[in-house]
């Protein structure tokens, strides 16, 4: 089942993603990207690093751009999401990574438009469209991207006072993101400004990919110490939610921090087309060394559990039950479970005397058989029998 661990980075040797290809892009001519707005929204790529591709990203037609990067707008149904997506188009030119401590006026007017809290037009000057759209399991799709040879920013943009002096200062790029959380900056916004290299002391550019799995990490990481300081969930409960084919079910016990997410790739859904796969792990409250096999999905469900523990200042285990159905026709980017979560977290939820019995309630409104992913739910090293099978009640790890 190498296409569910990969999920399009080519792991298989093959110079295309064949599941990817699947998804065209619309027909665009050069005429049409002459002065567009941006939502604003840049693109970093990761290929040829540490030169890499950058550049704004540009809405095609008449949309309100204020739809492209706000899901809260978006419609239900994963195909008018796809569809939208598909209307924004990458613009790019070459930069070293490290041309962030010295920007030049383009790099400069792209960290304008990444900084900026409303749309801003941009004027350019384009040399040839390349059809292939960007697809994959971390980053939000979108359309063609063209080649530029100069931009200019036509409308004014707005950036908060607060991130020009984060990013003025000789602060680290993790004591900046969590600044910047803290202040109420959303995750996707931490991540544009990173990307574009505007935080940190030795600044530079970051992949979009690579800065939205840090954003993700960093804040984690962050919370986590001083979650370990606080008292445990002094019962079970369990929350639930589901969007865009993906079923969530939230399960926080009494324990010192743990954290878990069991992933369920149902058969015919889009990275597991011929048999149901199941993969999961797991952390401590020790920081997390190796990258998860589960790749962005696992940083971006386990955030939205950590803010909501340093939220109601306790500590638990957690297990994160994600399902995912055919539904799920097209990868719409790791938002998908960061709001999936954070959406099951805000609903109120079920209390329950067991960890068992909360997984035989998760269990009715999954569509996959217990029996297929119940063995690979690891509870805390603090959690006992009897907690686990509700025989006494739930006492403080020692």
């Amino acid at each position: 089942m190498l296409c569910v661990r990969c999920k399009g980075r080519l792991l298989c040797g093959k110079s295309r993603c064949p599941i990817l290809d699947a998804f065209k892009t619309r027909n665009v001519s050069l005429g049409e990207i002459d002065e567009n707005p941006t939502p604003p929204s840049v693109f970093v790529g990761r290929i040829g690093y540490p030169k890499v591709f950058a550049g704004p990203m540009l809405v095609l037609g008449n949309e309100n751009p204020e739809l492209f990067e706000n899901p809260s707008l978006y419609s239900k149904r994963v195909e008018d999401v796809l569809a939208l997506r598909m209307g924004l188009a990458r613009t790019y030119r070459q930069f070293s990574v490290q041309s962030a401590l010295n920007p030049d006026r383009t790099l400069m007017e792209l960290q304008e438009i990444a900084g900026s809290i409303r749309n801003v037009e941009v004027e350019g000057k384009y040399e040839r469209i390349v059809r292939k759209p960007a697809l994959d399991d971390i980053m939000m799709p979108s359309g063609i991207s063209a080649v530029f040879r100069d931009i200019r920013l036509t409308s004014n943009p707005k950036i908060p006072a607060k991130v020009e002096k984060v990013s003025d200062d000789e602060i680290k790029a993790v004591q900046a993101v969590r600044m910047l959380h803290d202040h109420g900056f959303s995750t996707s916004y931490i991540q544009r400004v990173m990307s574009v290299g505007m935080l940190g002391i030795e600044k530079k550019l970051v992949p979009t990919r690579w800065s939205i799995t840090a954003v993700h990490d960093i804040i984690a990481e962050s919370l986590k110490r001083e979650i370990a300081d606080f008292p445990e969930v002094g019962e079970v409960l369990l929350f639930s939610y589901e969007h865009y084919g993906n079923h969530f079910e939230v399960i926080l016990y009494p324990s010192s921090y743990f954290f878990q997410l069991v992933e369920v790739w149902i058969e015919k859904s889009l990275w597991s087309p011929e048999r149901t796969w199941v993969g999961s792990d797991r952390e401590g409250i020790g920081k997390k060394r190796e990258y998860s096999e589960l790749s962005g999905g696992y940083y971006a469900a386990r955030l939205p559990v950590v803010e909501y523990l340093h939220k109601i200042k306790r500590q638990a285990g957690a297990i994160v039950l994600r399902e995912i159905r055919p539904e799920y026709s097209a990868p719409l980017g790791v938002w998908v479970v960061e709001e999936g979560v954070r959406k099951a977290l805000e609903s109120k939820p079920e209390r329950f005397d067991s960890v068992q019995q909360a997984i035989a309630r998760a269990e009715s409104r999954l569509k996959t058989k217990r029996s297929l992913w119940e063995r690979h739910i690891t509870l805390s090293t603090q959690t006992s029998l009897d907690q686990f099978l509700g025989n006494s009640s739930p006492q403080p790890s020692r």
